[in-house]
């Protein structure tokens, strides 16, 4: 059944770190890949499907391609009908390239399936399908040197997208597209490209300031207000927000102050972190996304690590900061005040709260074998999924 399937989203990314698709990866809760995902019910599995897909782009609801890992066994399934428009199929590398299953993938791609081609090494049987071909995968970890441009040279006649897969750094970002590879797989957007010398924006000196806030327990209003009013267009959005039917006031909210006393300290001083972090600040959507999900993941599981929520879910946003900075995390604590649990979370994911930290991440990268085992799997899909749908309603209401 759907429900007990382990799901987990990589994001894949353009040259301008745009996102446009997410692959899918899964396991069963017996711990093995199940043999297909569209073992539910069509209704369930398009369902699932949007909600890790979904994203807000430019203001409007966007459904991204789902990438999904496709074996011999998969091939040959009755794969429902909504699913070519929204789903590519990966042909992973175990999969012979015969008679039979070319027939197939041609069928599908015949069908509207787009075609990809999972950890590509070039294998002269490959000739007899790479007419429908879409995309072609290459872990650029694995596959390097004289065999990468050997590889690259025998792709050259065909009309395929280059993916390149793990990708880690921004310096390996820039060289593979100085290559020809169009799309990207990888966690290169979430880490940070440290300049010497950077001046920091008035936009992240904001931010930085109301990281601060979000873990001062004796932040008052007056103090979030003031921050708050540095940055105009987020002081305007924050009140649009208030006034909006999210919140269903009775009356009209004018000024930050209004909002503070109705709203409270800790929710308005959550909202200037979803809008500051919803276009304000120059970093890749993603990493944005990723950092709203990752903090209410933690949020959610905080009991289970014995750490209190809104410490948790600034841990989560925190994790991220080095990126949105450009700066080490070790000198992070240089700019924004922090404790020394916090602080050896973030360096050294030591102590309850690094250990949740490292099991929110390695859960959403599939990195599964390395949970601590502190919460069960299934608790962790649960606030995954929550964490997913608040995320995109949080930032569709921020750029309402």
């Amino acid at each position: 059944m759907i429900e007990q399937i382990l799901l987990a989203r990589q994001p894949i990314l353009d040259a301008n770190c745009e996102t446009v698709g997410y692959e899918l990866l899964y396991r069963d809760s017996d711990g093995c890949p199940p043999g297909e995902i569209f073992d539910g019910t069509t209704a369930t599995c398009q369902v699932l499907i949007n909600a890790y897909t979904g994203v807000l782009h430019k203001g409007g609801m966007r459904t991204l391609p789902a990438f999904m890992n496709v074996n011999e066994e998969l091939l040959f399934h009755d794969l429902p009908s909504f699913a070519a428009d929204n789903v590519v199929l990966e042909i992973v590398e175990d999969v012979p390239i015969n008679e039979r299953t070319a027939a197939r993938i041609k069928e599908l791609s015949a069908l509207g399936f787009k075609i990809a081609l999972d950890d590509f090494i070039w294998k002269d049987e490959f000739a007899q399908i790479m007419d429908v071909v879409d995309i072609v995968k290459i872990d650029v970890l694995e596959l390097k040197g004289k065999a990468l441009f050997l590889t690259l040279e025998k792709l050259d006649p065909y009309k395929v997208t280059l993916l390149a897969e793990k990708v880690e750094t921004l310096v390996e970002f820039n060289r593979f597209r100085k290559l020809g590879f169009h799309l990207f797989q990888g966690y290169f957007f979430a880490y940070p490209e440290v300049v010497e010398g950077k001046r920091v924006s008035g936009s992240e000196l904001t931010m930085m300031e109301l990281l601060s806030e979000l873990g001062n327990p004796d932040a008052t209003p007056e103090g979030l207000e003031t921050i708050i009013s540095k940055d105009p267009r987020l002081a305007v959005r924050l009140l649009k927000i208030v006034n909006s039917a999210t919140f269903s006031l009775q009356r009209s909210i004018s000024t930050i102050s209004e909002a503070i006393v109705l709203l409270g300290l800790n929710e308005l001083k959550r909202w200037a972190l979803i809008v500051s972090l919803s276009g304000t600040l120059d970093v890749a959507d993603e990493l944005c996304r990723e950092l709203l999900i990752r903090a209410k993941m933690c949020e959610h599981i905080a009991p289970q690590y014995n750490s209190e929520s809104g410490l948790s879910f600034l841990v989560g946003i925190l994790s991220g900061a080095d990126a949105l900075f450009s700066i080490p995390m070790e000198e992070l604590s240089s700019h924004i005040s922090l404790s020394d649990a916090v602080n050896t979370a973030l360096v050294d994911r030591q102590g309850e709260l690094g250990l949740m930290l490292n099991d929110v991440i390695n859960f959403s990268r599939y990195e599964w074998d390395l949970l601590s085992g502190q919460v069960e799997e299934t608790q962790l899909l649960e606030a995954q999924s929550a964490a997913i749908k608040w995320a995109i309603e949080s930032q569709k209401a921020a750029a309402a």
